[in-house]
């Protein structure tokens, strides 16, 4: 009874939490501390029936380890510093949720893995979430519209032509290499993909040829393959792409002086030398491009950084006076460039609805216990 309590405490919570950051984009403090003094005062009766203080201060490291595992977040800017606190209440009221599909009897998993399970959760929701948000934002720009999804064809094309070799690839790779060597298999398959990619034109030929050396040796698990294949590069890959490339619409520029704490701005600010630059923020491929140039000094250049574009807490009190001063001076212009993010509570309650429904079954997949 008194788990299934902290359920329902949490999921009134989750709603509560996401109007507000829908309409104001905060979550108040106030709710996030009850949620905690709440999911002590649960567990603490939950003790006080059984005789056992495990249970209490189970809720209590539930808590600390989920404000420490949202205060990482927060510190790889990921969270802003709600979501930290919100996380810190839904640890009290949730180190032994059980799942309500269970496996067996009860699926808590391993003991306070919960904020972990409800973060990757989250994840999956947002994609979704993402979606409709980015396509309500498509249907307002018609001529931003056409352009992504010009651009977006073409690599749809380029996505179906390359699942169609790396499937039968697999295949004929499996039939010479063990499948007992996976690893083996994969980096072989990964360098013969990067050679393919090199060939140009003639690329077709060899998909064609090598399609037909799959279908031959295996056709029905070349088949399977090439639909799991198409469904993780032409779908989920276009749909990160998709949201990627709106940025642009994302973003809006204002005045410095109106600027606001938790404001999130689209470029970073930093030092280098005695001037202020605005650089963008490096990007996985930015960075595998220096990599690859062997320009390592432009990934570790050392600059004084001033405000992070990164960071989902946006401005905080102190930067925020910094940038106004910097304007004033002249060092930077009188309007910056503000991005328009998505309220991640949303997703955030979405995921904890998954995560008692299925449990920890992502948990049990990586770590194998």
């Amino acid at each position: 009874m008194f788990i299934y309590l902290a359920i329902i405490v949490s999921i009134i919570g989750l709603i509560i939490a996401t109007y507000t950051d829908l309409k104001e984009r905060i979550v108040p403090n106030k709710l996030n501390y009850s949620l905690a003094i709440l999911g002590l005062i649960i567990f603490g009766a939950y003790s006080i029936t059984l005789m056992d203080i495990s249970f209490f201060l189970f809720a209590f490291i539930g808590m600390c380890w989920g404000f420490l595992f949202g205060w990482i977040l927060w510190k790889i800017g990921i969270f802003a510093g709600g979501d930290v606190k919100l996380f810190m209440g839904l640890g009290a009221l949730n180190p032994l949720t059980p799942a309500l599909l269970k496996m067996g009897i009860f699926d808590s998993g391993p003991l306070f893995s919960f904020p972990i399970t409800l973060f990757i959760f989250s994840l999956i929701a947002f994609f979704p979430y993402g979606m409709i948000f980015v396509l309500y934002k498509l249907t307002k720009h018609k001529k931003f519209r056409k352009e992504v999804l010009a651009d977006m064809k073409e690599k749809t094309i380029r996505g179906i032509h390359a699942s169609f070799f790396i499937a039968p690839t697999y295949i004929i790779l499996s039939n010479i290499i063990p499948i007992e060597s996976l690893w083996g298999l994969l980096v072989a398959e990964f360098i013969i993909i990067l050679a393919w990619g090199r060939i140009g034109k003639k690329k077709i030929y060899v998909t064609i040829i090598t399609f037909i050396g799959g279908a031959y040796l295996n056709p029905i698990l070349t088949i399977q393959s090439l639909i799991g294949i198409l469904f993780m590069i032409v779908f989920v890959y276009g749909i990160i792409k998709l949201m990627f490339s709106l940025r642009p619409l994302l973003s809006s520029k204002i005045l410095v002086s109106k600027i606001e704490e938790g404001m999130i701005p689209g470029k970073s600010l930093m030092w280098k030398g005695k001037k202020v630059v605005e650089v963008e923020s490096l990007s996985i491929s930015q960075i595998l491009k220096y990599v690859k140039e062997q320009q390592l000094d432009k990934i570790f250049e050392n600059k004084t950084l001033i405000i992070s574009a990164t960071k989902a807490r946006g401005f905080n009190e102190e930067e925020m006076k910094e940038i106004k001063k910097l304007a004033k001076k002249g060092l930077i212009p009188n309007k910056m460039s503000i991005k328009e993010s998505m309220p991640f509570v949303p997703t955030m309650l979405i995921g904890y609805l998954l995560a008692i429904i299925f449990g920890d079954f992502l948990w049990f997949l990586f770590m194998g216990v």
